[in-house]
């Protein structure tokens, strides 16, 4: 090692540990505050930034929103609500996981919260249980799927599951729905069939969508199932993320029914 190395290596080793040092660090700091709390604005719970999708593309206000949020999973971690709910928002979730109720009624009080799955009809469903608490599902073929790449199957368990709009009724009935978000880790389209939408029509909807993903790589292919039973129903599509696609009805502005958002800057794809 030359002498001009060896004089650069004792610095570098040396001076992270001086007291001046440390005093330049909080120095620097401290006048951060202020970029601090604006970049906290940009902070996600979601998985892959989904509640910056719905800040970005659907503007909520503060306060006045009311979300549907099925296969809630946790109350913040991986969360699709969680942000709208520290704006002011509150709403009902569900998620089959038992062992989540104790901790949205500590996280989200404000919330109503239950223990469901949800299926086409009255029935009780076989639940696989995975470490990763996102991997568990109802689907027997997802769940070997992820088998087959070595997420190992702790446990399987029944639990009770009604139509999502038995659920809706039972719990918000005449309550206006601003966001319905649905992940449920690949019976997306089937819960999505149990809602009436002459009875309840959301403003906006948020949907796991592994096909819509996939068909929007290629070039002139049709929308998904998903995609196409929306737009049966007059949703349009507003964003993506990642595996996720952002609807809002057409109607909703003229109806008056899109207070909880800055409806005016909404920009469809």
């Amino acid at each position: 090692m030359n002498q001009d190395a060896l004089a650069f290596a004792t610095q570098k080793s040396t001076c992270g540990f001086s007291k001046a040092s440390w005093f330049q660090r909080v120095r620097d700091v401290l006048p951060a505050a202020t970029a601090l709390l604006h970049v906290s604005k940009s902070i996600s719970f979601s998985q892959y930034g989904e509640d910056l999708l719905l800040g970005v593309s659907l503007c909520p206000r503060r306060a006045c929103g009311f979300y549907v949020d099925v296969g809630a999973y946790h109350p913040w971690r991986g969360s699709n609500t969680y942000k709208l709910y520290l704006r002011g928002w509150h709403g009902l979730t569900v998620e089959p996981n038992p062992e989540a109720a104790p901790l949205f009624r500590r996280w989200r009080p404000r919330d109503r919260h239950v223990t469901l799955g949800v299926a086409g009809q009255r029935s009780a469903l076989e639940y696989h249980e995975f470490r990763d608490k996102k991997l568990n599902t109802f689907s027997s073929s997802l769940a070997a799927r992820h088998v087959a790449v070595g997420h190992p199957l702790l446990s399987k368990r029944l639990i009770d599951c009604r139509p999502l709009q038995d659920v809706i009724d039972q719990n918000c009935r005449g309550t206006r729905i601003d966001l319905l978000s649905i992940d449920c880790e690949g019976l997306d389209y089937e819960v999505l069939q149990t809602v009436d939408f002459e009875r309840n029509r959301p403003v906006a909807l948020l949907i796991e969508d592994y096909d819509e993903f996939s068909l929007r790589r290629k070039a002139n292919s049709g929308a998904s199932l998903i995609g196409q039973h929306l737009e049966k129903r007059d949703y349009q599509l507003i964003g993506q993320g990642f595996w996720s696609m952002l609807y809002v009805d057409s109607r909703a502005r003229q109806e008056g029914r899109a207070t909880a958002f800055d409806a005016d800057n909404w920009e469809f794809m």
